[in-house]
């Protein structure tokens, strides 16, 4: 029987729908504001209301849409092999520490799913790392050890009950899995609740104001206040560099209904194409789904991108009996040089923000130890929950291995450009048919152009970034233009989905130039 894809992207966890919060109108005064409702913006917000400060956030969008209502949603210290990485990079200490970190944002999420009673479908899981090729056994053992010397009671096993032979696997009991959107809804609700304190939706932000009159602006309000938090998926300000201090990735997920048992508990592998699993229980109560994930590439440097998500069914097809897909989405994230987030303040001769991003796909854990950190330095907390870790993630730290890896990661950046800028539009057409969902590109004289169709009528657009110049291109698989620089995506008509960029692609046919 032929199993079909789902027609467009959306994930298990995220409904469209409208906004639950006001849109900024007319200014605002808070003691902090918040730019970003992911985990990391909503939980630091949470935390600070929680101390008595008068909080506003921000989101360009809805509560979710971003990249906590796309991910996995594992909370877990077992993270592939990422820990011997954090390791080579700074030190067995730092791989402890970080690991603290990891521990602790679990702890933090439970609590606060028990004490408020979210329903959010939390439920302990094993985590495991794994691989199917002998060749990387010793890779997944060495994470096994580096997990031990972290404090981890993981065990090596490759008894895992898979349907696949597995070489190596590395296993990490009483870890979890949840629904992210009702506890981001949560904390937004405790927010908006707080004495003095607001929740705006559909206010993107523009522009991030220092010196003597610090805070926000939108297109229609400001907001004043004496600390400023940039939780975006990549900061929207320039300060600190940070668009050339990581990569943006995309990956690629399906839920599939499977005649059969499922795995029992999360899983990573850590062979060349990575897959990822875990259950997903439905809201009806009727048998779990299973979520089937990997695949990626950097953003914007493939096209087309349909045939990950192809890919990533017929993997599944070999190895299970499947009836169903029932959702198909891509999940953007950010690779640091160095392996570790960056928390904390951007130097700024007249006082930048506090930033909170890089968190190599890991958001669920790094987000919220994120906001521990930042809570603990806006509130002067020097020995507070986050005094073993805040110090690791400080945005202002140096290391070799990262500054290696900006030297290479920039190089490609500008090769990118050069080749994109010397020939536009050669990867972003999919089907030359903007009218059945692809796109046309091409030059009007020197500048790169590309038309869509968008709720009916023909939209041109100027494929130049507003960032820093890029070509974006055509991702067919969301129907977004994709910067393949820096990582900025934008819908079909232009406006802005992610950052760094804050202002829209230009049209071309509404009498734009």
């Amino acid at each position: 029987m032929p199993v079909d894809l789902p027609a467009s992207s959306r994930s298990p966890w995220f409904e469209p729908r409208p906004a639950e919060h006001p849109a900024l109108t007319g200014d605002e005064r808070a003691d902090a504001v918040v730019v970003g409702a992911g985990i990391a913006g909503l939980t630091t917000a949470a935390l600070l209301t929680r101390a008595g400060m008068a909080v506003s956030v921000l989101e360009g969008s809805v509560i979710g849409r971003g990249t906590t209502g796309h991910t996995t949603a594992k909370i877990t210290a077992l993270q592939g092999v990422h820990l011997q990485q954090v390791e080579k990079a700074h030190g067995a200490d730092a791989a402890r520490r970080y690991t603290v970190a990891q521990l602790a944002a679990l702890d933090f999420i439970a609590a606060e799913v028990e004490a408020q009673r979210i329903d959010c479908r939390f439920e302990r899981r094993r985590a495991v790392t794994y691989t199917t090729d002998p060749g990387r056994a010793a890779t997944v053992a060495a994470e096994g050890d580096a997990a031990r010397r972290a404090g981890l009671a993981a065990v090596d096993t490759t008894d895992l009950d898979l349907p696949f032979p597995v070489a190596a696997g590395v296993v990490l009991p009483d870890q979890a899995q949840f629904d992210p959107l009702p506890y981001l809804r949560a904390l937004a609700a405790e927010v908006a609740a707080a004495p003095g304190s607001h929740v705006h939706e559909q206010s993107r932000v523009t522009s991030v104001l220092s010196g003597g009159r610090r805070g926000v602006r939108t297109a229609a309000g400001r907001v004043e206040a004496d600390h400023v938090i940039v939780a975006t998926l990549l900061p929207i300000t320039d300060q600190g560099g940070f668009f050339a201090r990581c990569e943006p990735k995309r990956s690629y997920a399906l839920t599939v209904s499977v005649d059969g048992a499922l795995p029992d508990g999360m899983f990573l592998g850590a062979d060349e194409r990575t897959r990822t699993l875990r259950p997903v229980p439905r809201p009806d109560g009727g048998d779990p789904l299973l979520l089937v994930g990997g695949g990626g590439h950097v953003v914007g440097r493939k096209t087309p991108t349909m045939d990950e998500y192809v890919e990533l069914l017929d993997w599944a097809r070999t190895h299970f009996r499947v009836a169903a897909v029932h959702h198909r989405w891509s999940a953007h994230d950010l690779s640091p040089v160095d392996e570790l987030p960056y928390v904390g303040p951007v130097w700024s001769p007249l006082g930048g923000p506090l930033v909170a991003t890089g968190f190599a796909k890991w958001g669920m854990t790094n987000g919220t130890a994120a906001a521990l950190a930042l809570a603990d330095r806006v509130l002067e907390r020097p020995h507070g929950p986050a005094e073993e870790w805040a110090g690791l993630f400080d945005p202002a730290r140096l290391s070799l291995q990262g500054a290696k890896t900006a030297v290479k990661l920039n190089a490609g950046v500008a090769g990118r450009m050069a080749l994109d800028w010397a020939r536009p539009g050669a990867a972003s057409g999919v089907d030359g048919d903007p009218s059945t969902g692809g796109s046309r590109s091409g030059r009007e004289g020197a500048r790169p152009v590309g038309e869509t169709v968008v709720d009916g009528r023909p939209c041109r657009l100027s494929l130049v970034c507003t960032h820093l110049g890029g070509v974006v291109q055509w991702n067919d698989a969301e129907r977004s233009w994709d910067c393949p620089l820096h990582g900025s995506r934008f819908s079909a008509d232009g406006s802005v989905q992610d950052g760094p960029a804050i202002r829209p692609l230009k049209r071309l046919d509404d009498g734009g130039t």
